[in-house]
């Protein structure tokens, strides 16, 4: 290959060949690339290390190998190839991003991050795309950890990257960021940058700092901000920049703490200070600020016969499947409890026949686990999930069961996330019931309990108090808003809720924001937080779709519902009319009611057939709902129907096995499990997710990974199927 001297060297460093030390080597280059793209990745590894052995400053060689052995996975020769790049170049974006993957994969997240920093800031404006493939994943690894804000960041840079053709990852974990009911839609958007006053004494140097920041010199632009808070404190402009800056860095701790401060800025209005203390407590890993403290108490015991069978015998107690049970170890060395219980807050129905009214549905309070003598160990009583206002509960009813005087150690166990706190934990007590029954107390139970449940919540952030009991106090007005934002923008608890969150408001003596009336024009402004607070009645359909669509994307349920049932009412054009699917699907799919569900979907059902659209997804949605109802004969019909209308069409029946597998219904070989006899596996499952067991099939349905052969799934046989 003639090489071109005046051309960049491919080594990263910025440079033109004829400036660089490597061109006394480049023109290896293009044999090195025919090997790769011939598939013969080992000899050109072998062939590019001679040139290192001949050529030691060939850094183009360098940052070829490093993305070889990326793609090979070999981590470690990835890590020292990266240091002997960077001791000759250590300013060199590509060499730095080496390090930065190195570190990734050796699960050090913190430290990828600080390198992936370093070499945007080497790259400037022109960014490498090995530098965001980097990114891409990095962006997942931060995911993964909670860093949701950094995350997006690194996400949405490598996918909105000029020319790059590799944001497939990138794609990918921003759509898990907005879909994860688990994750505030606070923090599904980076906070909009503060705008600095127009005359600002300061203006230039904060001008300057921003527009480091712009141009991905994040350290530097940092640097300048800090200087201006030390002459300017407090300004929300500054904080704001610096905010901006530790979300770049991933440094989680300086984003609360910025965060904190932005909502102690009495410039800037009532609801964006709640916001931004809501953030505080969210930026952080494992949210600590809104996890309830927990306690383990533990105890050493003689005969845990006696104890495990007074337990079983009393009201109080409710035993743990055994398959959950022998789930409850670190590793497979380690030995699982003999046996495990709920201990409830009340004592379970003597009558199993019937379902109970809602006042006798147990909860449980804590789990209580019997382990028996081990060599380095005695025999020992674990309870765990204790909240501190129960501990004293927790003991009486375990000292009444076994009619004893335990003397518990007590030490800090895990604390409860706010999105498991806030449930009701419903005991699992194996009622007799139809699974529509069993759902529609579960439902009546969560709307009869969920609210003063979640008012009740101490937490750290409330100077573990509740909102129940701060209501009157008007010093706390900021925290305990900020703390109604956090609850009603997971959807997770929201959409659960649904209206009876007012309830909460009154516990909490607060009062809802109002609805938001938007204009056709403004619905894309809108942030992620307000959709679930817009009145959609001056809306035109094609908004109401794009809000459908953008509600569905963020996982905002209760926006969905609201969204989707006003397009069902509006006049839509015949280009329009399909949209009515898209309606019917969302209000499907967000029912909490079965029975609700299956009339919705009879309606669209109805809808596609009159107007010549395909049932195929509809009739697929429709086994699941028949699946979770218990009506073999529905599903039965179901089944028939789809094969009849789609059986020559393999995609549809691809779709239709995959779903039955996940089921439990049928092997990889598409041959029938189970058989008249019922469910091979009844109890268990269903009970170890919490909930109302029923024996007629009332569990959720499973995830599709809980199909597979010898997976220990649930599985579920319905009459027919044999």
């Amino acid at each position: 290959m003639t090489v071109d001297t005046y051309a960049v060297c491919p080594c990263g460093n910025g440079k033109k060949i004829k400036f660089c030390k490597c061109k006394d080597s480049v023109h290896e280059l293009d044999a090195v690339i025919k090997m790769v793209e011939g598939g013969q990745v080992v000899p050109a590894l072998d062939r590019l290390s001679t040139i290192l052995q001949e050529n030691p400053d060939a850094a183009w060689a360098l940052a070829i190998r490093g993305r070889l052995l990326l793609d090979l996975r070999e981590y470690e020769s990835l890590s020292e190839n990266a240091e002997r790049f960077i001791r000759l170049q250590p300013s060199n974006p590509l060499a730095l991003t080496q390090r930065a993957a190195a570190m990734i994969f050796k699960g050090d997240a913190e430290s990828a991050t600080s390198t992936i920093l370093q070499a945007l800031t080497e790259s400037g404006r022109d960014v490498d795309s090995f530098v965001l493939d980097v990114a891409s994943v990095l962006a997942f690894s931060l995911a993964q950890s909670g860093a949701f804000l950094t995350a997006r960041v690194y996400a949405t840079l490598a996918m909105m990257a000029s020319g790059y053709e590799g944001g497939r990852t990138a794609v990918s974990v921003l759509r898990q960021l907005n879909q994860a009911p688990t994750i505030s839609q606070l923090m599904k958007s980076i906070p909009e940058t503060i705008e600095r006053p127009a005359d600002a004494s300061w203006g230039e140097r904060y001008d300057e700092a921003a527009g480091l920041l712009q141009s991905n010199q994040v350290l530097l632009a940092e640097n300048k901000f800090q200087s201006l808070q030390r002459t300017v404190a407090d300004e929300p402009a500054i904080l704001s920049g610096l905010l901006t800056c530790a979300i770049w860095r991933g440094d989680t701790d300086t984003q609360s703490d910025m965060l904190r401060k932005l909502s102690e800025c009495e410039s800037l209005d009532f609801d964006t200070r709640a916001k931004y203390l809501a953030m505080s407590a969210m930026a952080k890993p494992s949210t600590p600020d809104v996890c309830i403290p927990t306690v383990e108490l533990t105890c050493d015991i003689e005969n845990t016969e006696e104890i495990e069978l007074s337990m079983t015998a009393s009201s109080y107690f409710v035993s743990l499947p055994p398959d959950l049970l022998s789930g409850m170890r670190a590793s497979e060395d380690d030995i699982p409890p003999r046996a495990g219980f709920q201990i409830l807050d009340r004592e379970k129905p003597t009558e199993l026949d019937k379902l109970p009214p809602i006042s006798e549905v147990p909860e449980a309070v804590a789990m209580v686990f019997i382990y028996g003598k081990q060599t380095d160990r005695a025999a020992r009583i674990e309870v765990v999930e204790v909240r501190q206002d129960r501990i004293e509960q927790v003991k009486s009813r375990i000292n009444d069961a076994v009619e004893s005087a335990f003397e518990f150690t007590q030490s800090d166990g895990e604390p409860l996330p706010l999105l498991v706190a806030s449930q009701p934990a419903i005991a699992m007590v194996r009622f007799q019931a139809s699974p529509l029954d069993a759902e529609k107390l579960q439902l009546d139970l969560v709307q009869e309990r969920m609210p003063e449940a979640v008012a009740s919540l101490k937490l750290p952030l409330l100077g573990n108090a509740s909102l129940k009991d701060l209501a009157g106090d008007e010093s706390k007005l900021l925290v305990r808003t900020a703390v109604m934002q956090i609850i009603e923008q997971y959807d997770a608890v929201s959409s659960k809720l649904g209206d009876s969150i007012e309830k909460v408001y009154e516990f909490a003596g607060l009062q809802r924001r109002g609805m938001i009336v938007a204009n056709n024009e403004d619905i894309e402004s809108l942030a992620n937080e307000d959709l679930a607070f817009v009145d959609p009645s001056q809306l035109n359909t094609e908004s109401l779709i794009y809000l459908v669509q953008r509600a569905q994307q963020v996982s905002s349920t209760n926006a969905m519902r609201r969204f989707a049932s006003a397009l069902l009412e509006s006049e839509m054009s015949e280009e329009q009319r399909p949209a009515k699917l898209l309606a019917y699907m969302t209000l499907i799919n967000t029912a909490t009611d079965n029975a609700v569900a299956l009339k919705l979907l009879e309606e669209a059902k109805a809808f596609a057939a009159a107007n010549q659209i395909s049932t195929a997804n509809l009739l697929l949605t429709e086994i699941g709902l028949r699946l979770q109802g218990g009506d073999g004969p529905g599903f039965q019909s179901a089944l028939q129907a789809i094969s009849s209308q789609y059986g020559q069409e393999p995609e549809v029946m691809a779709q239709l096995q995959q779903m039955l597998m996940a089921y439990g219904l049928i092997g990889p070989d598409g041959r029938p499990r189970g058989g008249p006899g019922g469910p091979p596996s009844a109890a268990a499952p269903a009970a170890a997710g919490g909930g109302l067991w029923t024996p007629d099939g009332g569990a959720p349905a499973p995830s599709p990974a809980a199909g597979g052969e010898g997976d220990g799934g649930s599985k579920l046989w319905v009459p027919g199927m044999d």
